[in-house]
């Protein structure tokens, strides 16, 4: 069942500062008015945002907490010859994190080497389980232990490590608890990093890392190689995107110099370019990084090993690289199948199979045994595929052969994933994340009792909503004649957009609809023309929503219609395109919205 229905109300802006940016930085207005309402309000800061520069943007490496001692120790082990060892996880983050600092100390003459945690049987991050196969494969190893994009609680497992005589250095970027590692270096930007830099992602913080050690090694004398950072800086926009933190500060920076520099991406990343993208001479955009290239590298440790990844971004050998991307392709088509697979059983589980946007319950939850196919590494896509087509928050069960559960959790706008499983707490091992989206242990046997709890959870979330509707920001309102290729153009100054910077959301009148109809497997989503005040008509595709074409091809009259601005290729030319969120009819006060 979607959420309540919202009220949409334009963003508020100073008038003075809205013309003085439209004036000095040759804006349109509109687009100004964003600017403004984001906080840009100041000529250079707006100036500043629209032209996001490495060498002036990124805080000096030594202004991050931690980074000058950890430069420091890195080095010493470097000089002293001792082995070191990048330790990551298996997402997209934790193997751009490990290769992006790997890379880097090979180059300053380290001996290093990566491990990458599986995730089954040995979990995220810093586990005792992941530590006994990499000290095992390693050993003897009494050297240094880098962490990148994890540690940040694994308190007992360092303390462990402590007493084997291993030095570790702590890189993480997830919230730290009340206690912090026992590490000899702790590197977090959610502890004391300068603003603009607090929400780095693991492989921000480990580019972070290596800018320091190269820093440090021309300051000292101790090294005077060539720079780096163009050719690493590509996983680091990929992970930066598909982590979803916010595109605001640095992680703006990163991505955008990522975008500018991807064709000096490594030979790897090239290759899986290659196979990625419809040709050669399409441009890199985020959507190609959070929705081509980012599942693929993600598919490694979904459905294998991460390390496949971790070799894909490393290597400098274009035969490996065309086969480590070919396997990357087949295991992200076989995370497809099982994805697919798997919903279809979950919605016909959950009597949403032949009914879409006709879903009545608080939430879904479905689960099935890992040995009849439910595979533990895709259950959180699958999550993400039912809150999609239902609005509801979805709960997704992997068990093993013991009744354990692992599952995962998506919700949408307006509902706190975390707090509906604090609500089952009683019958879960454990469980973290945040609102959109979590993970959990259930307890053998527990699963009805988890789906009750769960949804009567959800279900008071969605009635607090009823009762408090929040008001939905719209950036402002076009014209029929801003809806251009050109407009399109200036709107893209703005960009990257992403997590905390949305792409604007648009308010456009008197728009008739026509040729509405349903595209996409099994109807899934809904196209129409849409014919503007001037006579104009543009092509409006609104995803997901593809089971309400009926009600809206009745729907006579003039529209308002709320959406993104975006352009396809028609016949070889640019063409605008409208990205619908919300339809209503001119004379009416309820809002149809995705």
């Amino acid at each position: 069942m979607p959420a309540p229905q919202n009220t949409w109300t334009e963003i508020e802006a100073d008038a003075a500062a809205v013309e003085r940016l439209a004036r000095e930085l040759a804006l349109p207005a509109p687009l100004a008015r964003v600017l403004a309402a984001r906080g840009y309000a100041d000529v250079a800061a707006a100036q500043a945002f629209l032209c996001p520069d490495l060498r002036s943007h990124l805080v000096t490496p030594f202004e991050f907490p931690g980074a000058r001692e950890a430069a420091l120790r890195i080095w010493a082990a470097i000089r002293e010859g001792r082995r070191i060892i990048v330790y990551g996880d298996f997402d997209v983050d934790g193997v751009a994190a490990a290769a992006t600092l790997a890379t880097a100390l090979r180059r300053l003459g380290a001996k290093v080497e990566a491990f990458l945690p599986l995730r089954d049987p040995e979990g995220y991050g810093l586990t005792f389980a992941a530590l006994e196969r990499c000290l095992a494969e390693h050993a003897p190893f009494d050297g240094m232990l880098i962490t990148v994009d994890c540690g940040i609680n694994s308190l007992d497992e360092i303390a462990h490590l402590n007493s084997l005589g291993i030095e570790v250095i702590v890189t993480d970027h997830h919230e730290p608890g009340p206690v912090l590692p026992p590490a000899a270096v702790v590197v977090n930007p959610r502890i004391g990093a300068s603003r603009g830099a607090e929400h780095l992602c693991g492989a921000g913080v480990a580019f972070k890392i290596a800018y320091a050690l190269v820093a440090l090694g021309r300051e000292r004398g101790w090294y005077d190689g060539a720079p780096m950072g163009a050719d690493l800086l590509v996983a680091v926009g990929i992970a930066t995107v598909t982590d979803v933190v916010p595109l605001l500060g640095e992680n703006r920076v990163l991505v955008a110099g990522a975008l500018r520099q991807w064709r000096r991406a490594g030979t790897g990343l090239q290759a899986l370019l290659q196979r990625a993208l419809r040709s050669g001479r399409d441009a890199l955009t985020v959507h190609t990084f959070s929705f081509l290239l980012g599942p693929r590298l993600n598919a490694a440790g979904r459905m294998s090993s991460a390390m496949i990844a971790y070799e894909l971004l490393t290597t400098d050998d274009k035969d490996h690289a065309a086969a480590l991307a070919a396997q990357l392709e087949g295991l992200n088509a076989e995370r497809r199948g099982v994805e697919t697979t798997i919903v279809a059983a979950a919605r016909a589980q959950c009597g949403i199979a032949d009914a879409p946007g006709a879903f009545h319950a608080d939430a879904v939850v479905a689960g099935g045994r890992i040995s009849e196919g439910w595979h533990p590494g895709v259950i959180g896509i699958v999550a993400a595929r039912l809150t999609d087509a239902t609005g509801a928050p979805s709960a997704v069960v992997a068990f093993d052969d013991g009744g354990a559960g692992r599952g995962s959790v998506r919700a949408g706008e307006g509902y706190h994933a975390v707090e509906a499983l604090q609500a089952a707490s009683g019958v879960l091992l454990g469980f973290g994340g945040h609102a959109r989206a979590a993970g959990f242990t259930l307890k053998p046997g527990c699963f009805d009792a988890f789906k009750e709890r769960f949804c009567a959870a959800c279900g008071q979330q969605r009635q607090k909503m009823a009762e408090n509707p929040r008001l939905q920001r719209l950036d402002g309102w076009l014209t029929a004649d801003d809806i251009t290729v050109a407009f399109f153009s200036e709107q893209q100054r703005l960009a990257p957009f992403g997590e905390g910077n949305h792409a604007p959301r648009w308010g456009l009148r008197n728009v008739t609809l026509e040729q509405v109809r349903v595209i996409g497997q099994g109807g899934e989503h809904l196209q129409a023309m849409l014919r503007l005040d001037n006579g104009k008509s543009v092509r409006g595709v609104w995803f997901r929503n593809g089971h309400l074409a009926e009600a809206l091809h009745a729907s006579a009259g003039t529209h308002t219609v709320v959406f993104a601005l975006a352009q396809s290729t028609f016949g070889g030319e640019p063409v605008p395109e409208i990205r619908i969120h919300a339809i209503q009819e001119s004379e009416c006060d309820a809002w149809a919205r995705e």
